[in-house]
């Protein structure tokens, strides 16, 4: 398994470096945030981090996301920015977290931010330390998962969520929608160039 994620990490890499990225204008009123999606191998299958929001946090309370945040002013960039989200939310490790690649941007509908997805992967297992502020649970999901096109959905369970044109993935009774459904599809047309 090593020897497969160590392969899919450096077509990844590759993947991302010889592609225009798709980068918005930051125009007055947008708020720069990054979020980290993490790879790594944990007994013999590859995972893929997400996190269950609070109800405590200002926006999108108990949503599923990425870890990650609003930018500080003290971030050199924005992958600063996601890798220090992700240590204050979940307690990864920046100086363990590769950083392989940037996403296109995304923006949110309702709250204006303009967010930059940085793909970064680990050689290890994270071990965590969640923010109980601002994580309700980690999800670790095996990326084996995504690849059964049958886990996207293209309706909403309720009718008051945007719909966007853009598919929702039903994990266990975790719904991925909105920003981090749209990152998350960007990255799997990625990874379909990868196999």
């Amino acid at each position: 398994m090593r020897l497969i994620f160590s392969r899919l990490s450096s077509q990844l890499r590759k993947i991302l470096f010889s592609r225009p990225r798709n980068k918005i204008e930051d125009k007055e009123g947008l708020i720069p945030a990054a979020v980290l999606l993490l790879l790594y191998e944990k007994k013999g299958q590859i995972y893929l981090l997400f996190t269950k929001r609070t109800e405590k946090v200002a926006n999108h309370k108990g949503q599923i996301s990425f870890p990650g945040g609003v930018r500080d002013k003290g971030d050199e960039s924005l992958q600063t920015t996601a890798l220090r989200e992700a240590s204050e939310e979940v307690g990864i490790e920046a100086d363990k977290v590769e950083v392989i690649g940037l996403l296109d941007d995304c923006l949110t509908v309702s709250t204006n931010y303009l967010i930059t997805p940085v793909v970064g992967i680990s050689s290890t297992p994270p071990q965590f330390s969640v923010s109980p502020e601002e994580v309700e649970e980690i999800i670790e999901i095996p990326l084996s998962f995504f690849q059964d096109s049958l886990k996207r959905k293209r309706s909403f369970p309720d009718e008051d969520l945007i719909n966007d044109g853009h598919p929702t993935y039903q994990y266990r009774e975790h719904l991925i929608w909105g920003a981090t459904a749209r990152i998350l599809s960007q990255f799997l047309e990625l990874l379909a160039l990868a196999d």
